[in-house]
């Protein structure tokens, strides 16, 4: 029979069989291969029929595709979360032709769901850097396991993965071609080598480079790769310097002209393309923002709420990978010229020719691509002029997404984030204090629903300590800058700049109830002494206070138990006792305002040899204050002398002379002219 007339499984058993060989029997040929394919006919000629299921179920899906599986029972209904991991080369192109060809999997379960129960399934290929998650439905069941068929993929997510199909076929063709050409001269330039091992390499894998896999508001789990830094740097020094390449190196980035009238469109001024940012983030947006300003257009292209590209028009080749990694000494001139004209014949991205002719490993690259996107983010979010336009994918052509592995996935909140950071750390310390007073006794709370967000924003275990350990709610802002482990201007700077972001509230609610509270334990207090104490003590005052300490705790008082300022949620008694309250204090008011009548109520409620032993203290008080220099404490010892005795001689004599030292700046030292 000739190739055209093989079946999808006669054509999948000759290539599983080729890789068979070629990977673990390269050294058998001729008629010991050719025997023992005879054999294994013979054996399966022998070997009873497999049985199909009435259902028609083809049984084409092989059992070692899927990894463990985790069941969980949830309120007595069975929830499959099916983890399917393509972590080899043949696991890669049996799940991509299962998922392609056939629509559904095969997979073993210890606990099954029902038949047409829906499952999560979790598609991963570790070697091409992606995570797909989609709603799948159970369609068959028998001994050999669950059929699942994965029907919920997005247009999107199809698209990659037929792209990952697409580069395994071409990498199978080249590899072909090269194992079939026979040449005895070697080649003076480095050939492009397409290879699966390097072209899907796990990121990371040897060189001890770190990964953050966080988790997205949507389907899907991305690897985001650390920036270069020494790309962005060095970009910022050659802007600075005034050194921009005018040189093109290979085909220019995409740029995807939309179809159709944007979702919408919004004016920049000020700070509101942070705002546009995060709004897009939070909402897990796929699609395109295209940035107009005079005659410049920028296009940036997100996933799930990450930024994977940025190009512009016209092209600008000092924003481009190529002079970036040059001027960061990634890479040298000549390897860039090479990469470019590769890029150029075969119409690929710049990123693609340098990994296919090795001149950087996929860790460089994917770095170097993070540190570009980190760096014209930057630029793009100090923009204050021109509108922006938001495309949804819908309007966009199905592969308008950078293909895998080169497809790196930015966080914005981790770059808006720095930058307000930054900006906040550098305020003065009246301007904190300014901005900081009206959120004191609020509560700051980290918003639950945005933890995966702000672990997209923090970097720095410090601050993720501060916000696991500190801002839960539970301490007010004056509380929180006393425990922090920060510096003053640290905190202020991590609080306030996720708040601008919308990943932390001020609770004023918990506030306000502690207020309640205090108010209530206040007014219990105060309203069980009132009724059992003199007057003295229900203004809170020593029973030798004169006429100004009177009138000062008298005004505190009652505005401490105003009858306006009590919340009116609180209960009928409490507003009762607070009424109760004011009625004692105007009572002793009345009673204390003036020196007679005061006089008058103290003589009656002191005994007589107590006011007699007072004198004599409070002239030793007035005596002491004096060596120590306090002056006002001095006259106030004397003036309750004369509360009690308004003739004692030795007060008055003292109380002219402090009140010359205090109010008409006399030396108290006789020896002195002014005496």
């Amino acid at each position: 029979m000739s190739q055209s007339h093989w079946s999808s499984d006669e054509q999948a058993l000759i290539n599983a069989l080729e890789r068979l060989m070629s990977e673990r029997f390269g050294e058998l040929r001729g008629p010991g291969v050719r025997a023992v394919f005879e054999e294994v006919l013979t054996r399966l000629e022998k070997a009873p029929a497999p049985q199909r299921s009435p259902e028609g179920w083809t049984g084409r899906m092989e059992r070692e595709v899927a990894s463990p599986v985790a069941s969980t029972h949830q309120g007595g209904l069975i929830r499959a979360d099916v983890e399917i991991v393509a972590d080899t080369e043949a696991l890669i192109d049996s799940l991509l032709h299962q998922i392609l060809e056939v629509g559904a999997v095969l997979v073993q379960l210890d606990d099954p769901p029902g038949l047409n129960d829906i499952v999560q399934v979790k598609l991963s290929f570790p070697h091409a850097h992606l995570e797909v998650e989609a709603r799948a439905r159970v369609v068959h069941q028998s001994e050999r396991g669950t059929a699942i068929e994965v029907s919920g993929l997005s247009r999107e997510d199809r698209v990659t993965l037929q792209a990952v199909a697409d580069d395994r076929q071409r990498e199978a063709e080249a590899q072909a071609a090269r194992e079939t050409s026979v040449t005895e001269v070697p080649s003076t330039h480095p050939a492009p080598v397409d290879d699966a091992a390097r072209s899907y390499s796990g990121f990371g894998a040897g060189r001890g480079s770190v990964t953050r896999t966080m988790q997205s508001a949507g389907r899907r789990r991305f690897d985001v790769p650390d920036p270069d830094m020494d790309v962005v740097r060095s970009t910022m020094q050659s802007m600075k310097s005034g050194f921009i390449t005018r040189e093109f190196y290979g085909p220019a980035p995409p740029w995807f002209e939309p179809d159709g009238d944007p979702d919408r469109v919004e004016a920049l001024a000020g700070e509101r393309v942070l705002d546009v940012l995060l709004q897009l983030s939070a909402s897990g947006f796929t699609g395109a923002l295209v940035h107009r300003s005079g005659t410049s257009q920028r296009q940036l292209l997100f996933e799930s709420g990450y930024m994977v590209e940025m190009s512009s028009l016209p092209r600008a080749p000092g924003a481009e990978l190529g002079p970036m990694l040059q001027a960061a000494r990634r890479i040298t001139k000549r390897q860039l010229a090479m990469a470019a004209a590769h890029a150029d014949e075969f119409n690929s991205p710049l990123a693609r020719s340098l990994l296919e002719l090795d001149i950087l490993d996929p860790d460089r690259i994917r770095h170097a691509i993070s540190g570009r996107l980190t760096f014209l983010l930057r630029e793009f979010c100090e923009e204050r002029s021109g509108d922006v336009a938001i495309f949804d994918a819908a309007a966009l052509p199905a592969d308008f997404l950078p293909k895998p592995p080169l497809r790196v996935h930015l966080a914005v909140e981790r770059v808006i984030y720095e930058r307000l950071l930054r900006g906040l750390t550098q305020c003065m310390a009246s301007e904190r204090d300014q901005v900081m007073a009206p959120e004191l006794d609020t509560y700051p709370e980290i918003l639950i629903q945005e933890r995966d967000r702000l672990e997209r924003a923090l970097s720095a275990a410090a601050q993720l300590r501060l916000v696991d350990k500190v801002l839960n709610g539970r301490r007010r802002l004056r509380e929180v800058l006393t425990e922090s482990a920060l510096p003053p201007a640290e905190t202020f700077a991590v609080v306030f700049a996720l708040h601008r972001m919308g990943l932390l509230r001020f609770d004023r609610s918990l506030h306000q109830t502690v207020v309640r509270e205090r108010l209530r334990e206040n007014v219990t207090v105060k309203y069980l002494s009132v009724h059992k104490a003199s007057y003295f003590e229900v203004l809170n005052v020593h029973w030798s206070s004169y006429s100004e300490v009177i009138e000062k705790a008298y005004g505190e008082l009652k505005a401490q138990f105003d009858p306006s300022r009590i919340p009116a949620e609180l209960e009928d008694e409490v507003h009762q006792r607070v009424r109760e309250i004011n009625e004692r204090v105007e009572a002793a008011y009345a009673a204390l305002a003036k020196r007679a009548t005061r006089h008058g109520y103290r003589t009656r409620i002191m005994p007589e040899y107590k006011l007699a032993h007072a004198i004599p203290l409070f002239l030793k008080q007035s005596e002491l204050a004096e060596r120590r220099g306090q002056w006002a404490e001095a006259r106030d010892a004397v003036r309750r002398v004369l509360e009690i005795e308004p003739d004692n001689a030795e007060g008055q004599r003292r109380l002219t002379r402090y009140e010359q030292i205090i109010e008409k700046g006399i030396s108290p030292n006789p020896a002195d002219t002014n005496q």
